[in-house]
């Protein structure tokens, strides 16, 4: 090997936790650039981690790189973090750097979108210059007389003339016009900065005394003014233009509103978004502005953690409960822990917001020998304005999933008065089940362990865990009976049956079958802004942390599945969903109302409720977890694993179930192997090992030669596999 020549440590896209050696001839190339490099018998794009002298393969066995890109993708800081989580969730090291690398880069496609330019008419250009134009260049004329009369988009130039380019390409070289690129300018409509309460004034006046490391938990009240206080501390912390901010929110139905509140503050900030609704070059377009530091504020959802920002100075997660903060395939990483070692890394505050934090978040806050800081706002920003009155409405079996008497009294009252009503149920479609008046039989998905779901406005069974659908049959399958009828409610038959009571209202349903798109989740905004809608009926979609002023009444229909529910995080998400979803209500200056039908309305998760006392709940959730020994009293890891074939599966399973059980880490509980509620998904008989530790270094003490263990397993290719650190569903 020559002196000029070195040796590249590369990461991957490959389920191997290593790097790979290759000989480089560039002697300039540095840590963290794009190379494409040979790999059996593909060409694969990977990151340039490290570069050394010498390898554990011997050098004449190394193969060279075949192209170098000068981008620098990852600076040392950001692949220290990604080592991290490479390590922490036990996930391979190429695989994990890659997984957070813009899909168009590991495509091979490396430019951005073309940018639009602008023509601009320079002093030099006057109408006697014109008319001294050749004449035969009529074109040419054309061209100039449109640009001295006004600045002429690249767009409306094709449609001037034909070949414009040859036009504007020959006034620049002749120093009569001048090019630049087009930037579209944004309306933003500058409003009055809100007054702060002396409660809000508290919490900016504490975070700002401090620049270094340091988590912070606002608990606040929904509609306490969380996001104001967000935006005042961003001001605060980007001081120069060497400065960015990263504001992550959980859901992409957040970011619409959100952008608009920041593009009407921050005016002379560069502002992008990351979210999956983006096409692929946008996303790369608003990373690359992010990495090169010209994005003053990023606002992102989950994967945005990951986005490289040179100057970072603060980093703030929105709604920090949300458990869509928690990727659940892949690399299985949560981005407030991820975000948090960042901070760490960076010696930046991070501060995390909610209503109803996890928790492991609120526990951590409250307890003193933790170094976290706690804040609390007990009370909503706008003047007046007060928590909505909560009351709980009795339904039996038969009648929980009708919608009551009292209910359409209360939204009629509304209508009466032209405010707004959310009714908040949790099932897409029409119907959980069809079933079969005769026999019982029910319609089951082929592929999964559950029960296929009514849409009947498009005439379709559909299993919501696989996406498998079909028609509505006519017959029953077992026994030919063609009385099937369908049992249950979900948003579609709440929708009929609202139509059918308030023919005049204006009702729009609001789920993952009418949303698909951003400018979807931007009419929904904005007619309720305008009051277009008389009653959103929703999802979870709607339980986020939008402002809807005029809305003063939410109804929560069939809330008590959550009450018996298998998983034990059941009833702490079952009460956050609840207090977000009514705080949807009476967030402007009239008092807002939460009718909520159950058939256990006694239940102390609705007393708790109806007094908007998160803390006595969560402290009785704190005593139940502490005396099982579950999180945040424990750490946890769940081993999953996956096959078409049920018997390779049990052989498996039992295997690494006894590799588990011999670990030298005595203080482990192997709990284990079980089925999950849907024992089959998408055609994959499952299992699940779950593994309890006292403390985060004993788990991972034993999950490392236990993982080097299972990668051994002659089955180890023949069956799907994974581990879940700190795993939010069971």
């Amino acid at each position: 090997m020559s002196k000029d020549q070195k040796i590249l440590k590369v990461a991957l896209d490959v389920p191997v936790n290593k790097f790979f050696d290759y000989i480089s001839n560039d002697a300039n190339i540095k840590i963290g650039q794009y190379v494409r490099v040979p790999f059996g018998k593909r060409n694969l794009i990977g990151i340039c981690c490290e570069t050394s002298i010498e390898s554990m393969v011997p050098i004449d066995k190394l193969k060279f790189i075949i192209s170098t890109e000068t981008e620098i993708v990852f600076d040392k800081s950001m692949l220290k973090l990604l080592y991290f989580v490479s390590d922490y969730y036990h996930h391979p090291i190429g695989q994990t750097i890659m997984s957070v690398v813009p899909s168009r880069l590991k495509k091979n496609s490396f430019t951005s979108k073309k940018k639009e330019l602008i023509f601009k008419a320079d002093a030099s250009l006057t109408h006697e210059v014109i008319d001294n134009l050749p004449s035969r260049q009529l074109r040419l004329k054309k061209v100039a007389n449109a640009i001295l009369k006004k600045d002429l988009r690249q767009k409306d130039l094709n449609k001037l003339v034909s070949n414009g380019s040859e036009c504007v390409d020959k006034l620049e070289s002749m120093g009569l016009i001048s090019l630049e690129v087009f930037i579209q300018e944004t309306s933003r409509s500058k409003k009055d900065q809100p007054v702060l309460n002396k409660e809000q004034k508290k919490v900016i006046d504490e975070i700002k005394k401090t620049k270094s490391y340091k988590p912070w938990l606002i608990h606040g009240v929904t509609a306490s003014g969380k996001t104001e206080i967000y935006m005042n501390l961003i001001t605060e912390f980007l001081v120069n233009s060497q400065s960015q901010a990263l504001v992550l929110v959980p859901e992409i139905n957040l970011t619409p509103q959100l952008e608009e509140r920041f593009q009407n503050r921050f005016f002379d900030k560069k502002i992008v978004v990351l979210h999956s609704y983006l096409s692929d070059i946008e996303r790369l377009d608003n990373w690359r502005e992010a990495k090169i530091g010209n994005a003053d504020i990023v606002i992102g959802t989950r994967l945005g953690i990951f986005t490289p920002m040179p100057n970072l100075k603060i980093i703030i997660i929105d709604e920090e409960h949300d458990p869509s903060f928690k990727q659940s395939e892949g690399l299985r990483y949560h981005a407030r822990d991820v975000a948090m070692m960042r901070a760490k890394n960076l010696n930046i505050p991070i501060i995390m917001g909610s209503a109803t934090p996890s928790l492991e978040t609120w526990y951590k806050a409250i307890n003193t020998k933790q170094n976290f800081k706690y804040l609390k706002l007990n009370s909503r920003a706008v003047d007046n304005a007060t928590l909505p009155a909560i009351k709980t409405i009795q339904v039996n079996d038969k009648t929980k999933l009708q919608v009551s008497k009292e209910v359409i009294d209360a939204i009629q009252n509304r209508l009466d008065k032209k405010e707004q009503t959310i009714v908040f149920i949790n099932r897409r479609g029409y119907s959980p089940v069809l079933i079969c008046s005769s026999c019982g039989w029910v319609a089951e998905c082929e592929r999964c362990s559950s029960r296929l779901v009514v849409h009947l406005k498009k005439k379709r069974l559909k299993c919501h865990h696989c996406g498998y659908d079909q028609k509505i049959t006519n017959a029953c399958v077992d026994c030919g009976n063609t009385d099937l009828f369908p049992l249950g409610t979900g948003t579609q038959k709440i929708e009929d049956v609202l139509k059918y009571s308030f023919s005049e209202a204006k009702i729009i349903r609001v789920d993952r079958d009418t949303t698909h798109s951003k400018k979807s989740i931007e009419d929904l905004y904005l007619k309720m802004n305008n009051r277009e809608i008389d009653i959103v009926i929703g999802t979870q979609m709607l339980a986020k942390g939008h402002d809807f002023p005029h809305v003063t009444l939410v109804v929560v229909l069939d809330a008590d599945n959550a009450l018996y529910s298998p998983d034990f995080r059941a009833s702490e998400r079952l009460f956050s969903q609840l207090i977000q979803v009514s705080g949807r209500a009476g967030r402007g200056k009239i008092k807002g109302e939460v009718l909520i039908q159950s058939a256990f309305p006694n239940h102390n998760l609705f007393d708790s409720l109806k007094a908007h006392d998160f803390d006595s709940f969560s402290n009785q959730l704190l005593n139940e977890r502490k005396s099982m020994g579950l999180s945040p009293f424990s750490y946890n890891a769940v081993l999953t694993v996956k096959s078409k074939n049920l018997n390779m599966a049990k052989q498996f399973i039992n295997d690494v179930t006894g590799w588990a059980k011999e670990s030298l880490v005595s203080t482990i509980n192997v709990l284990g192997p079980s089925r999950p509620t849907i024992e089959k998904l998408k055609g994959f008989e499952r299992f699940h090992l779950y593994i309890q530790a006292p403390s985060r270094k004993d788990l991972h003490m034993m999950l490392k030669p236990w993982i080097s263990q299972i990668r051994q397993h002659p089955l180890v290719n023949r069956v799907k596999w994974s581990v879940d650190v700190d795993p939010t569903d069971f």
